[in-house]
């Protein structure tokens, strides 16, 4: 009598747990924006890496880690990104118009806070950056410059408005160089956590400017990464005519 009661509750406890992983499955396939914005409670860093190719490059790699609470959760957090770029740009001496290639490194530590709100990720950073240059005019190429020091500022917005749709933008400036780069883009979901749609991209300094029409592809995965590729028509001045460019980012989370 006492073995068959046993039987019974082991018999009860895993018809209990058979109905509570459906109904979680259940759960998933539902709502399949979890996958999107919903990760593991553990995961509280990302690594991430771009490329941007054009008539200019830049490289960038960085990480950011939660100070408190899991990735996706309301909080402050910490970014390090480190970058080199490569631009090419007209420099005036003795009344005339010489072609210029300047090479960048940037480095910077920011702090910010996210908020995770419904179908809304918004996030503030500030922090200083440290900047070194080196300019080529002609063919002559000079020494690179004194570090310089400065504060950064970024913004970013990632947004569903829909189930279907996809905003993002991202801002950041920077006083070592008097810099702005922004970025928008739109999307509709082609397929399961994808979206496609336009992107403008907009990148400023005292020296330099350039703008970029394209389109994206947000949200593909390859095994643990995710990212984005795009790819479009860039102008950089009045002066030279518009040059395709290509854009790649991955991110890991962990």
């Amino acid at each position: 009598m006492l073995r068959s009661r046993r039987f019974r509750r082991l018999g009860s406890a895993c018809l209990f747990l058979h109905f509570a992983q459906a109904a979680w499955s259940g759960a998933v396939s539902a709502d399949p924006d979890r996958l999107l914005f919903v990760r593991a409670e553990d995961q509280r860093s990302v690594l991430f890496s771009s490329l941007d190719s054009g008539r200019s490059v830049f490289l960038t790699a960085g990480s950011k880690q939660t100070l408190v609470g899991p990735l996706d959760r309301t909080g402050f957090v910490l970014m390090e990104t480190s970058g080199f770029g490569l631009t090419r740009e007209r420099f005036w001496r003795d009344g005339a118009d010489l072609p210029a290639t300047r090479f960048t490194t940037q480095t910077s530590v920011v702090v910010g806070h996210q908020w995770n709100l419904p179908r809304l990720f918004l996030a503030g950073f500030l922090g200083p950056e440290i900047l070194h240059e080196q300019l080529t005019v002609a063919g002559q190429v000079y020494r690179f410059s004194q570090p310089r020091y400065g504060v950064k500022a970024q913004l970013e917005l990632w947004s569903n408005p829909t189930r279907d749709t996809l905003l993002t933008a991202t801002v950041v400036g920077t006083t070592t160089n008097a810099s702005l780069w922004a970025r928008g883009s739109a999307g509709y979901r082609v397929a399961t956590d994808l979206y496609a749609g336009p992107e403008v991209t907009a990148y400023v300094t005292e020296t330099y400017q350039e703008t970029k029409l394209g389109v994206h592809a947000t949200g593909w995965r390859l095994g643990i990464l995710q990212g984005r590729v795009s790819g479009g028509w860039m102008i950089t001045d009045e002066k030279r005519p518009g040059s395709p460019y290509v854009s790649v980012a991955a991110w890991l989370r962990l």
